[in-house]
């Protein structure tokens, strides 16, 4: 006894000096706010003023000097993390994980994102090339300059950051441009339900989704069934599936999901909102724009706040970390915001070899030779720092990604990724010019260089104007729509350049007064181009935000952060409606069903953390997608079902066959000896809800609150990790919402209670020109990476509460509010 009272001892003061150094030594190396410096590459003096919330103010005297400072600050606060994304991007995170991480390693380097950097650059002016390689400067002087006060994550995981290069930032813009879109994995998908199903029953599957609105360029037209899913027509492509000999390359799903896992990000389907209210509809008499971007709820935050300040240049707004611009904000003329516009940019393409020279491949009745780039991939062992040699192959169409399985072809057709080429050409200069732009006609003409990523583009300015514009490269398909993948051995899918510019939807000034985004759709079926993915999003934030806008008279800002908070869900009642017309001949059923129905007869669609409600109707979700998918397809196919669109896309399926009489097949078992209707399976799931919730939460009805099994909790990179999850992570909170509210509350893990929320408003950002000193911006956590600094999570009940920090670009005013300055000086050699 005593011996075990010894060891316990011991091991407790072992943990807590483990703890007490882990705390001094983050404590010490915590960066210094109120500091001068002596730096090479800057032209005049730096002075940053650091706001209560830790944002930076930069001030100095031309673009490349603010484009230093803002890589400076970036690194002070952000640069492990930083370090982390340039390493998805450029096939180096197995340098510090290991072996665990080569399928993502690998699939960087097959995808080229550091590789096409160096043609990028070639694209790029010589303003550009010095803005770039000041803010290159600006980082790696902080490395080099405060080196003893690195975050603690080097020492943890016993490496030093080396300096940043121009490629590497490109890299991760291609990175993210590559994110931005997803199709691929709807196109895998669907040709896996293909090859399980076959092809009728694979694409009632994975069906190509149009709502019928509400539509983004006709605000004032509403078809009778708006909102309602349906099919889209599929192209027919089927004539050359028994040509092929098809391989699903899990690989790429598992390279996906490792980055995932480590950073947040993934490609998949992103939602956002805005909204903008002309001058005639605001109290102001001035425009006003909310944007809210619903992406990975991260720790540190995804977006980093930065305010730039030059003698031509004052821009407030958010930026990715590791970015040389300002993604979303404002300037005193204009403010911009963006959603993710669905639409189409990369397509599968199946190649077939040379029987006599698997270095050859067919097109159009002649074989022509890949282009094969020799790579490697160091990666740390228990021997030391390995190198793994890497072949990576491209064909006209791009690389080969079933190469990720290091076995190329012996298991079915090489699969090509054909993607816009140089992606990222011309971001920069639309950002860089962004910070200047005064007007609709100066922001339209430098968003005409952007190449992707295809965005929905919000404007308003000081005058009271709005606009929207969608930009970029979109592909005109010779035939097909880019559902499936297509065979590359002819040019009968190819693709026959892009749509002009010109004619890509925008809007100006509508009559109504306001223009929404919500994911929605952009144009109807009129439009000449076809502007089409796997689906577009749920539409109930569009229709909700258009009826809260148009109930107003005039809109003044306290009502844009009212709607950025509603969680009222149309989805959710429609399935409540659903569970009230539900009835059983069972008295047992019908006892429960009778239970059930009680909570939701007088419900208001309000899906906040003490509704019962709200428990009972996700619940049906859940268990309703289970038991009408799952035991029709293999486990992997029903995962990526439930996480491809974040769960977005599975819930409009869903609906689809509900509402569809002609689907009703769906809801049988085709594992039992009956055939089971869509009432009964719909009986046996309500069942199910009730007995699980029974087990979860009590047998009284009342304790089933939807924030006691739907959560949201901010997780460090590490935070799985004794004894950082116990420190490093944040308090798990009750989350109002669900995956159809204008706020949501997004969860893809269906199987594990309780629900954590993964995804949801990752930045809330309003201006109203009538008084930009009352600006309103919020991230999810807070300005610093670092564990410890107060700006670690100081913003993180703000966001929870829906309460905003007030911004402005006022210099008197800041001044009130500094809690440090640091002045960079141009160091004489």
């Amino acid at each position: 006894m005593k011996a075990t009272k010894r060891i316990l001892s011991i091991f407790f003061i072992i943990i807590t000096v483990t703890v007490a150094v882990i705390y001094f030594y983050t404590k010490f190396t915590l960066p210094n706010y109120k500091s001068n410096y002596k730096v090479l590459g800057i032209n005049s003096k730096i002075k940053i003023y650091r706001d209560q919330f830790a944002i930076p103010h930069i001030y100095a005297q031309n673009q490349d000097d603010l484009a230093f400072g803002m890589g400076f600050v970036m690194a002070q606060d952000r640069l492990w993390q930083m370090d982390l994304f340039r390493r998805v991007a450029t096939g180096k995170l197995s340098e510090i994980f290991g072996e665990r991480t080569l399928e993502a390693d690998r699939f960087a380097k097959i995808m080229g994102f550091q590789r096409n950097s160096v043609s990028a650059i070639q694209t790029f002016s010589s303003k550009e090339m010095s803005y770039l390689k000041a803010f290159v400067q600006g980082i790696n002087n902080y490395i080099q300059s405060c080196a003893n006060e690195l975050p603690l994550e080097f020492t943890v995981l016993s490496y030093k950051p080396t300096p940043f290069t121009i490629e590497e930032i490109i890299a991760l813009s291609n990175f993210q441009a590559y994110a931005s879109n997803h199709n691929w994995k709807y196109e895998m998908m669907r040709s896996q339900a293909i090859d399980e199903l076959g092809e009728k029953k694979g694409r009632e599957f994975v069906p190509a989704l149009t709502f019928n609105g509400p539509f983004m360029t006709k605000p004032n037209f509403h078809k009778a069934n708006e909102g309602t899913p349906s099919n889209r027509n599929f192209s027919n492509i089927s004539t050359f599936q028994k040509e092929i000999k098809r391989i699903t390359d899990k690989a790429i799903l598992q390279a996906d999901s490792i980055i995932n896992q480590l950073t947040g990000i993934q490609a998949n389907e992103v939602h956002s909102n805005f909204w903008l209210v002309s001058g005639k509809r605001s109290e102001s008499g001035k425009a006003i724009l909310a944007n809210d971007y619903h992406m990975p709820l991260l720790l540190p935050s995804l977006w980093y706040e930065v305010h730039l300040v030059s003698p031509e240049i004052d821009a407030i707004g958010i930026t990715l970390p590791g970015y040389p611009t300002i993604v979303a904000g404002h300037n005193q003329h204009i403010a911009w915001g963006a959603t993710t516009s669905g639409v189409d940019t990369q397509d599968l393409v199946f190649e077939k070899l040379n029987p006599n020279n698997s270095n050859e491949y067919l097109y159009n009745n002649i074989y022509y030779p890949f282009e094969i780039i020799e790579d490697s991939i160091n990666y740390k062992s228990d021997n030391g720092l390995q190198t793994e040699k890497i072949s990576i192959k491209i064909s006209r169409n791009g690389p080969i990604i079933n190469s990720l399985t290091r076995d190329l072809v012996s298991k079915g057709n090489p699969v090509s990724f054909r993607s816009i080429k140089n992606a990222t050409e011309g971001q920069l200069t639309f950002c860089m010019n962004l910070y200047k732009a005064k007007n609709w006609m100066e922001f339209k003409e430098i968003l005409s260089y952007v190449k992707t990523p295809i965005w929905n583009w919000g404007f308003a300015d000081k005058n009271g104007n709005i606009g929207y514009k969608l930009n970029g490269e979109i592909p005109i398909r010779l035939e097909g729509y880019g559902l499936e993948p297509i065979p590359g051995w002819t040019d009968e899918y190819d693709w026959n350049g892009t749509i002009p510019f010109e004619e890509l939807p925008e809007i100006y000034n509508p009559k109504i007064g306001f223009i929404v985004s919500a994911n929605n759709e952009i144009v109807d079926e009129k439009y000449k181009y076809l502007l089409f993915g796997s689906n577009f999003q749920l539409p109930y934030r569009a229709i909700r935000i258009a009826e809260l806008l148009e109930k107003k008279g005039k809109i003044n800002q306290e009502d844009m952060k009212i709607i950025q908070s509603d969680i009222y869900s149309e989805y959710g009642l429609k399935l409540a409606q659903i569970i009230l017309e539900t009835n059983s001949d069972k008295q047992d059923e019908k006892i429960k069903l009778s239970k059930l129905s009680s909570y939701l007869q007088s419900w208001d669609g309000i899906t906040h953390t003490e509704s019962v409600a709200t428990t009972i109707v996700q619940e049906f979700m859940v268990t309703l997608l289970k038991n009408t998918f799952a035991n029709k397809v293999s486990k992997d196919l029903y995962g990526q079902f439930i996480k491809f669109g974040n769960l977005n896309y599975a819930a409009s399926v869903l609906l689809l066959k509900l509402n569809d009489e002609s689907q009703n097949k769906w809801f049988d078992n085709p594992n039992s000896e009956v055939i089971e209707s869509k009432n009964q399976t719909i009986i046996k799931s309500l069942i199910e809800v009730y007995d699980s919730l029974t087990l979860e939460l009590g047998e009284d009805l009342n304790d089933w609150k939807w924030g006691e099994i739907h959560r949201v909790e901010f997780k460090h990179q590490m935070g799985n990790i004794a004894p950082f999850k116990w420190f490093w992570n944040t308090t798990s909170k009750g989350y109002s919402g669900d995956l159809s509210t204008i706020n949501p509350g997004t969860f893809t893990n269906i199987h594990n209670k309780p629900y954590h929320v993964n995804l949801g408003a990752s930045m809330r950002h309003i201006i109203d020109f009538g008084n930009t000193d009352n600006s309103n911006l919020i991230i999810t956590t807070g300005q610093s990476g670092r564990w410890l600094s107060p700006y670690y999570k100081d913003q993180e009940n703000l966001w929870y509460n829906h309460k905003y920090i007030k911004v402005n670009t006022n210099k008197d005013i800041l001044k009130n509010v500094v809690i440090g300055i640091t002045v960079l000086e141009p160091l004489v050699e």
